[in-house]
């Protein structure tokens, strides 16, 4: 392999960590995880295919609700924080592994590729972030105009690595059906069950038919790259 293409929420990081959800957005507008987040995917083709504001986006995400534009800015600086936190190296944050394995890989010649649907309050601190240092080329959907599984965004990232699909490892956890997009695109699958295992255990059996491999520790791909 000459390049490993990575997810980033639940395959590099864990925002949804104990530690991180002592202030959350949900706490505060007195909404249950489910009912933000069903509201939040239905809008999210919209949301993470442009730069929208991240306080626009919240109020047109629940505008139904009728919340005081504070009680929204509340919120959403609180979501933007948890997701700050996750992309960070401290204790609740990210695992140290992962950016060493990241180095590791570069150190060696093997190129890496981050490809994240992401809107514009999963990127808002990214460039404080460790792993905005650890990968060739970044591309997230807000920026690129289109989300995965969209061939478009597998092909912009071969573009940019210069490479063909059979010269790359995809590896994420599976949504959004990210890894049929991969696999439709020509590259070989690595589904990482790491931090799903613990928030969608039921998922994993459905997700393991567009992988190719399936790993429990984001290290193990090393084996993956050295076949």
């Amino acid at each position: 392999m000459k390049a490993l293409i990575f997810d980033l929420f639940y395959t590099l990081i864990n925002p949804r960590r104990s530690a991180l959800m002592k202030e959350n957005e949900y706490d505060i507008l007195s909404l249950s995880m489910e009912e933000f987040e069903g509201r939040n995917i239905a809008g999210y083709g919209t949301f993470a295919a442009s730069l929208m504001d991240p306080y626009e986006e919240i109020a047109e995400m629940l505008r139904d609700y009728n919340f005081d534009s504070a009680l929204l800015r509340r919120a959403a600086d609180a979501r933007m924080n948890r997701i700050r936190r996750s992309l960070s190296d401290s204790e609740a944050g990210i695992d140290k592994k992962n950016i060493s394995l990241l180095q590791e890989f570069r150190r060696n010649g093997i190129k890496t590729c981050l490809i994240s649907n992401a809107d514009g309050m999963d990127i808002r601190y990214w460039d404080e972030s460790p792993l905005s240092r650890c990968f060739d080329t970044v591309i997230f959907s807000c920026h690129a105009g289109f989300l995965k599984p969209d061939p478009r965004i597998y092909r912009l990232a071969l573009e940019r690595l210069g490479l063909e699909a059979e010269d790359c490892l995809y590896c994420g956890d599976g949504g959004h059906g990210e890894l049929n997009g991969a696999r439709l695109a020509g590259m070989k699958t690595v589904l990482s069950t790491e931090y799903i295992s613990d928030l969608w255990p039921k998922k994993i059996p459905h997700l393991t038919e567009d992988a190719d491999y399936v790993i429990h520790d984001l290290t193990e791909i090393r084996k993956l790259v050295s076949c």
